[in-house]
């Protein structure tokens, strides 16, 4: 009888314990609770933005695109100015030779004194000078005696009777013209031929 009244106790002891099954699950339900409060406090911390707030925000970056666009076109127009401003400096450069050249040829006609040098020097200067117009596309227009006059190329300053050439010719060149590419720059300046004298017409009528 001792020896069961000892052993009672100790499975009243072990009907106390609780089944571990029990104590898994209760874990797992606190763990789920606490996803859930994360999940929603993380929901209020990050509301989606409003109609109002998305369109203040289309807003700021049309205003950053219209800006950047200003930018860019101030700066095509200060590149386009400075081009223009400097355009000539290219021919002006060149010509900086042609002016040393005609310093030398006044020095040497001063020096020297002969007139035969003075000319060889303008002489110089002057191909020097057509040389630079045509590194830059700029030639003459071809006009001389006899040639046949053309409004497009030629500027008649005069018209003079002339038995020699017909009417509409080229009997002598005033100024030279120029022309850059298919441009004309400056016509030449030209005296053209009407035609026979009334004299030498009336002859040739009579016969």
């Amino acid at each position: 009888m001792s020896n069961n009244e000892e052993h009672e106790p100790e499975s009243a002891e072990n009907g106390d314990c609780p089944e571990p099954t029990e104590s898994l699950s209760e874990d797992s339900s606190a763990i789920d609770e606490v996803m859930e409060n994360l999940d929603g406090a993380s929901s209020d911390e990050m509301p989606e933005p409003t109609v109002e707030e998305q369109l203040q925000t289309e807003q700021e970056n049309n205003l950053r695109l219209l800006a950047e666009l200003d930018n860019v076109r101030k700066r095509t127009q200060r590149d386009r100015q400075q081009q223009l401003q400097y355009a000539s400096l290219p021919v002006i450069s060149d010509l900086l030779s042609v002016v040393d050249d005609l310093h030398r040829a006044l020095q040497a006609a001063e020096t020297s004194g002969d007139v035969e040098s003075l000319q060889s020097g303008v002489e110089m200067v002057v191909q020097s000078f057509v040389n630079v117009l045509g590194k830059h596309n700029c030639d003459p227009i071809v006009a001389q005696t006899g040639q046949e006059f053309d409004v497009n190329l030629h500027e008649a300053i005069s018209m003079q009777p002339n038995d020699q050439w017909d009417a509409n010719t080229i009997i002598n060149v005033v100024q030279q013209g120029y022309q850059m590419h298919d441009r004309v720059i400056r016509p030449s300046q030209v005296i053209v031929s009407s035609g026979p004298s009334e004299a030498l017409a009336d002859e040739s009528d009579d016969r």
